[in-house]
Parts: structure tokens; sequence; C-alpha cells
């Protein structure tokens, strides 16, 4: 999953963004821009989410050279490709990538279908900055693939060997990176594919599982009751075996699972802890699917993730997108983020990222996001007054914003700053 960036800022960019919180301005920045390259795609996808906010075509290679540069100068930290469309779908993509990667800029995330992931780009992902690729194959076989996709089943081997040849290339030069991230969109034509999808992940090797859902479905497309519970049930059997080492998401858009995922969290915890310590010890060192690398990395990480929640636990954890992200669409438009993409604040074909950034419209914005800050849980959205932000930047309505603080949130010593500066009005 994209941390936007939050890796690359140094101490100095973090102070700035305390800073700017406290007065309502911007210090510095944007320190993470996502960029959507095209708004065409190779493949139509039933449920896609930005269909009705594409154009039909690419920010052309001159602009995007142009941005690198700006970005840079405004002392941008990173950047996400997205869409939109299918960011690998712009007519000079490898001129693109190599531009970006001549210019040290890092990508951090860059989220495709990877059906045009092939050799060449996955030759210049490894060899360039890149943190992450978010391959979005959503589905376990060719079959519902092709029905998902609206592609020819073809393309669902094509991908499995895009993704197989990046591993191997990241392999062949001894790289890390960029992590691969495995996204797939459970519903009710598919999830009861779910171990089929987890075997295929961990037969390709790849990094982190995300399992998620569809959302805007008609009624006859949603699951019903026992459907729901089957699927849980699914989980449940993958997820005893994989103790969260791959699998990072369990989450559905199409309804309300957090509840029914912490229980079974807590059930299985439960189960394991009554094993006792030395018998759940022999289970860890006779595993054989597990080498040992991966078994103490895994935890290490539960130790670390136990030290944030421990450290972090009672502060507030507000949306700071204003202070240190936003989103340019192929259109031009600068919107603040993904959620916000049809709030435009800007324009790259009339103005500089950093007019806009420190423009009058994003001024307002942050107004808007202080207001929220300021108001906590008695905050609720005006219509009037509220031109950018929606409910769900507040989660008053019940609703968590999915990107809101997850990046910055494991950052104790920042979430501590920021808690002292919104404690003090």
């Amino acid at each position: 999953m994209s941390e936007l960036g939050w890796k690359y800022l140094t101490a100095e960019d973090k102070a700035n963004i305390v800073r700017g919180i406290r007065d309502g301005v911007a210090y510095g920045g944007p320190y993470h821009v996502e960029i959507h390259p095209a708004d065409r795609c190779n493949i139509e996808c039933f449920f896609c989410s930005t269909a009705a906010l594409r154009g039909t075509d690419e920010l052309p290679l001159s602009r995007l050279e142009e941005l690198i540069g700006e970005l840079k100068a405004a002392g941008t930290r990173s950047i996400r490709l997205a869409g939109g469309g299918e960011p690998l779908f712009h007519r000079k993509t490898k001129d693109f990538l190599a531009a970006l990667v001549g210019s040290g800029l890092p990508i951090e995330n860059i989220t495709t279908n990877a059906v045009l992931l092939n050799e060449e780009i996955a030759t210049l992902l490894v060899k360039g900055d890149c943190d992450q690729v978010t391959v979005s194959l959503n589905t376990g076989d060719a079959e519902t693939y092709a029905s998902m996709m609206q592609t020819p089943a073809r393309n669902f081997d094509r991908v499995l060997k895009n993704v197989k040849n990046l591993i191997a290339e990241r392999r062949r030069q001894n790289r890390t990176t960029p992590k691969v991230n495995l996204q797939f969109l459970v519903w009710k034509d598919n999830y009861r594919t779910i171990p089929q999808m987890y075997a295929l992940a961990r037969e390709l090797d790849v990094d982190t599982i995300f399992f998620n859902g569809l959302s805007f479905l008609k009624p006859e497309q949603k699951m019903n009751a026992d459907e729901t519970a089957e699927m849980l049930r699914l989980y449940e059997g993958i997820v005893r075996q994989d103790e969260y080492r791959r699998i990072a998401m369990i989450e559905s858009y199409e309804q309300d699972i957090r509840a029914q995922v912490s229980e079974m969290n807590a059930r299985l915890n439960a189960e394991r802890m009554q094993k006792g310590r030395v018998a759940r010890l022999a289970h860890l060192i006779t595993r054989r699917d597990l080498t040992w690398r991966e078994k103490l990395a895994h935890r290490k990480k539960i130790a670390e993730t136990r030290r944030v929640e421990a450290a972090t636990a009672g502060l507030d954890d507000p949306c700071i997108i204003g202070w240190h992200s936003m989103l340019i669409r192929t259109s031009g438009v600068i919107a603040p983020c993904c959620i916000l993409q049809g709030a435009p604040l800007g324009d790259v074909f009339k103005q500089s990222v950093a007019d806009v950034w420190h423009g009058e419209q994003y001024a307002k914005f942050r107004t808007e996001l202080s207001r929220i800050m300021r108001e906590r849980e008695a905050w609720q959205h005006d219509a009037g007054a509220d031109k950018t932000v929606v409910a769900l930047c507040g989660s008053t309505s019940g609703d968590i914003c999915p990107i809101r603080s997850f990046y910055f949130r494991p950052d104790v010593p920042f979430m501590h700053e920021l808690n002292e500066v919104l404690a003090a009005g």
C-alpha cells in the first residue's frame, strides 16, 4: 500500500508541517504528489470508480518533464503514479519513467493492472528508486478475470508473467525493491476462490496481499448474509495460515466488515495463545513454508506494531493532507487526494505547482481542515462553508477515510508533536 512517501520527509519537513498546521499556512511542500499520467485504460473493469471522471487522453510528456522540475524545486520528496486510467498506458511511458529515474525523484508507488508491465518497464522500475508496485489482479483465475475486467482471458496469464518477471528482475539486480503488492477485489462472483487467490499470491512470491471489495454495486450484485458469513470463514482459513505475514488488508467497500474481522482476529489470537509459549515456538520452528528470515521479520513487525500502538494510544490523528500532499489529474486539475479528486484547487496547464499550493484555493481548503481539527467530534460538514472537504474527512458519519492518517500514524515523535499543537488550540 502506498505510504505517501512519508519516509522520505526530513525532520525539517515534518517541523514545517506541524508549524503550518499551527498557523494555517504551508511553509513547505507539497512533499508528496500523486500523478495520473493517462486517463485512457487498456481494460474496461465494470466496477471502475474513476471512469466517470476520465477524459480521453494523457498528460503531454513535455508537461510531465516540466512538472518533475517544478516538484523538485518545491521540495517534493516522492511521487506516486496511478489513475485515472492505466498509468502505463501513456504513449511515452518509457520516456517519462526514464526522466524520473534520471531526476532522482523516487517513485514510492505505482498502481497498475500490469498488463503493460513488460521487461523494459520492469528494468526501469528496479533500476530507479521505486518502492512499491501495486498490481490490481483482482481475482484468482482467468475466467473471472475476463468477466470482471472485461478483457480477454489471456491477459490474466500475461499479468502473472509480468509479475514473475518483475520479481525475477529485482533478484537479478540484487535489489529488495520495488516491493510487489497484489490486490484482490472480493465480491459475490469470486469470494469462494479466496483460498485460490491466496495460494496464487504465495506462488508468485509477492511481498504483500490486499483483499478488498467493490463499491457502487447494484442490489443483485451484493452478497447476502449467508454469503458474507461464508466469505469470512474463508478469510479465517487463510489468516490462520498466514498470520498476517503477507496479508496486509482485509476490507470491503461493499459492506463494513471491520467488526467481523476484528472478532476473527481476536478469536484466532486467543486460539494461538491457548497453545502456550513452548507449543507456539515449536510450531514456528517446524513450519516449512517460511524461511527463518520471514519468521524473524514477522516477529519484529509484531513487536514494532505493538510499540507504536502503545505509544500513540489516545492521540488524535486528523487529516493533514493539505500540508503534505496533492494529486495531479490527467486533465491538469490539481486536487487534494484520491478521495477528493473531484474537487479542483488549480490547473497545471494554467499555473505552476507552487502557485497552486500556495494559492487561495488551497488556503481555503486548509482552513476547512483546521476547523475539523479544532472541533474534533463536534465537527459537522457544512455544505455552505465546506467547499472541498466532505463528511468522510472528519469521520463523524461513522465511516473512516482510508487515507486519513495511516501514513504518518506510525511516526511516534511526529504524532506527539502534532498533538501538542492541537492541544494548544
